[in-house]
C-alpha cells in the first residue's frame, strides 16, 4: 500500500513538473512576451513605476489644452505638410488611435491640460475640428522632459535643432552636468555633446537657414572647429559674415553649409623637401632633417659593401651643414 502511495505521489509530481515546463514554454513562445520595442520603453516604465495614480483617458476640447512651455517641438512650425501623415491616418481610421500625454494644470482659466507629448496629434485635431484624445499623468518637469524625449527621439519629423534646444534647456534646469544628463537619458556623453553643439551655433548662422528643421548635427560638427579658439578668429568672422549674406537666400540646408564652409581658410602644411646626400662611391645615402622639437633625425640607406668609415665621412660633411 505504501509502495503504491509512493508511486502515485511521484507520478503526480512528474505531471505537475511537465505542466510547469509546458506553461513556461508557452509564455516564452507567446507573442505577448517583451520584445525589443518594449525593452526600449524601460525608461518610460521607470518614470511611471513609482506612481499609484491611475492614468485616465478622455476626449477633451482642444481649447482646454496648451503646449508645455518646455516642449521639444516648435509648435509654430507645424503645418499641413508636416502633419500630412497624421491627417490621412486620422481620416482613414476615423479616430485618434494614440492619446497625447497631458498634465492637469490649475489657475489658468479655461486651460485645464498641459500637453507633454502629442503636439502633432493636437495640431491635427485642431485642423480637423476634432476633440483631442488624451491620457492624464502626474509627472515632474524632469520626468516630463524624459518622457517627451523618449517618444520623439526616433522620429524624423522633429529636427536636430529642435531637439538640441530641448536638451540645452533641460541641462540648465534639471541636471548638474552633461554626464548626469546622458546617464538619465541612457545615451553616451559624446552623442549628447553633438546635439548641444547645434544649440550653441551663433544666431547669425541659424538665421542663414530658410528653416531650422534643415540644421543638422553634421553641420555643427563641420563648423565647430572654425568657431572655437582664438586662432580661428578670422575664420569665425568670415563664417558669420557669410551667414549674414545668406539670410533670406532661400537656399536648402546642404547649400547653406557648403556656402559657409567655402569661406574657411585652412592652413596648408608645407612638406619639406627631403634632400638625399650620397657618398662619392654611391654606396651610402643619407638624410638629416630638423624636427619641430629641435631634434635632428638621421636616415641612412647603405649598401652591404659600404664601410663604416664611408658612413662616418658622409655624416661629418652633413653635420657641418645642419649644426
Amino acid at each position: 500500500m505504501n509502495k503504491n502511495k509512493s508511486y502515485f505521489a511521484g507520478l503526480k509530481q512528474n505531471i505537475e513538473e511537465d505542466k510547469k515546463n509546458q506553461l513556461e514554454k508557452e509564455v516564452e513562445d507567446s507573442p505577448l512576451r517583451p520584445n525589443k520595442f518594449e525593452q526600449g520603453l524601460n525608461l518610460t516604465r521607470e518614470i511611471m513605476s513609482g506612481s499609484k495614480v491611475k492614468t485616465p483617458r478622455l476626449l477633451v476640447e482642444p481649447s482646454q489644452c496648451k503646449i508645455w512651455d518646455n516642449h521639444n517641438r516648435s509648435y509654430e512650425l507645424l503645418n499641413e505638410t508636416r502633419c500630412k501623415d497624421l491627417i490621412n491616418q486620422f481620416k482613414e481610421t476615423g479616430k485618434q488611435e494614440f492619446p497625447g500625454i497631458v498634465r492637469l494644470v490649475e489657475g489658468r482659466g479655461d486651460i485645464k491640460y498641459e500637453i507633454i507629448c502629442g503636439a502633432r496629434r493636437f495640431w491635427t485635431c485642431q485642423y480637423l475640428g476634432w476633440k483631442y484624445f488624451v491620457e492624464i499623468r502626474d509627472l515632474s518637469d524632469e520626468e516630463a522632459f524624459r518622457l517627451s524625449d523618449i517618444e520623439n527621439r526616433a522620429r524624423e519629423d522633429i529636427s536636430d535643432y529642435e531637439r538640441a534646444l530641448d536638451y540645452k534647456n533641460a541641462l540648465t534646469h534639471y541636471y548638474q552636468n552633461q554626464i548626469q544628463m546622458a546617464s538619465r537619458l541612457e545615451v553616451s556623453p559624446s552623442w549628447l555633446s553633438r546635439y548641444l553643439d547645434i544649440a550653441d551655433l551663433p544666431v547669425e548662422i541659424v538665421k542663414a537657414y530658410r528653416d531650422i528643421t534643415e540644421i543638422k548635427v553634421m553641420h555643427a560638427r563641420k563648423l565647430k572647429p572654425f568657431l572655437m579658439g582664438s586662432t580661428e578668429k578670422l575664420n569665425k568672422e568670415n563664417i558669420i559674415k557669410k551667414a549674414i549674406e545668406l539670410k533670406d537666400s532661400g537656399y536648402e540646408g546642404s547649400k547653406v553649409i557648403a556656402e559657409l564652409l567655402s569661406v574657411v581658410k585652412t592652413k596648408v602644411k608645407r612638406n619639406r623637401t627631403k634632400t638625399v646626400h650620397t657618398s662619392k662611391n654611391g654606396l651610402v645615402k643619407m638624410q638629416i632633417q630638423k624636427r619641430k622639437d629641435k631634434k635632428i633625425e638621421l636616415l641612412i640607406d647603405k649598401d652591404d659593401k659600404c664601410k663604416k668609415e664611408e658612413i662616418i665621412a658622409l655624416f661629418n660633411i652633413l653635420l657641418d651643414e645642419y649644426i
